[in-house]
């Protein structure tokens, strides 16, 4: 497996970085640790070598943390803009997750993801795993995927759920929100396709498209659960519970994991 980590050196950031290695501690992995260079104009030359300096070290501990794990850490170094260079190196690298810091604790009260976590979530078409900095790593056993069916799902929407073997014999619980009346048959196709998560505990709970917006609902949702998924190409569901300035941790805040699929 190929993962990119998007890294600011930041606490977010080193927390997220160290979540996915436990999470992946039983998978061969080359992890990319990747640092996009932001100047300083009073003085660029300084500032990039020392944080040059600063993604080697980053680099030598976390190879150190893996210790026998079948982990390779490589660092890169871009000075790009976010989105191209990340775009660049999930082509070029066969990336098959990104992963990177939700939201820092001082920003976790008026949103969910960072403006950059959403832009990324937003512009490239890769699996994507948001940590926010108190997220704790946990075995993830009780998954959360809020569902509707404003768009049709096909066996590619959910083939890292499906071939990682990163959540073996985990419940996954799917939320099933109303949304605007549609054919029966396009409901039933959507559902089929998790049929095939043979390893898996499968449940589906219709809820009325109101409660999306409920908050103690999801504050129930930190308590039983470790772990939410989105569908990337669930557009509605991933606008309303994710976008910067109306999703709905700015009401509650969130210390799970987040992982959204693409096909």
């Amino acid at each position: 497996m190929n993962v990119l980590l998007l890294s600011d050196f930041s606490l977010v950031a080193i927390n997220a970085t160290h979540y996915a290695m436990d999470l992946l501690q039983d998978q061969q992995v080359n992890f990319h640790l990747l640092n996009i260079f932001d100047p300083d104009p009073g003085s660029p030359g300084a500032n990039k070598i020392h944080t040059q300096n600063i993604l080697k070290e980053r680099v030598e501990k976390l190879q150190q943390r893996a210790g026998k794990r079948k982990h390779k850490i490589s660092g890169h170094y871009s000075e790009e803009k976010l989105v191209n260079a990340a775009r660049s190196f999930v082509q070029q690298h066969k990336i098959d997750l990104i992963v990177m810091g939700a939201v820092g604790s001082e920003q976790r009260h008026s949103t969910i993801l960072g403006r950059h976590t959403f832009e990324i979530i937003s512009k490239i078409k890769c699996n994507i795993l948001a940590v926010a900095e108190d997220s704790k790593f946990i075995k993830p056993k009780k998954l959360l995927l809020p569902l509707d069916h404003t768009a049709f799902f096909g066996e590619k929407n959910i083939q890292f759920l499906k071939h990682s073997n990163v959540f073996k014999k985990a419940y996954l619980e799917i939320w099933e929100f109303e949304s605007q009346a549609l054919e029966s048959n396009r409901v039933n196709f959507s559902k089929e396709i998790f049929n095939g998560l043979k390893d898996f505990k499968v449940n589906f709970t219709p809820l009325k498209d109101l409660l999306m917006d409920d908050k103690d609902l999801w504050v129930d949702v930190q308590n039983k659960f470790d772990l939410i998924i989105l569908l990337g190409k669930n557009i509605r569901i991933c606008n309303r519970l994710l976008h910067n300035k109306n999703g709905l941790y700015t009401k509650v805040p969130n210390q799970l994991p987040i992982l959204i699929m693409h096909d």
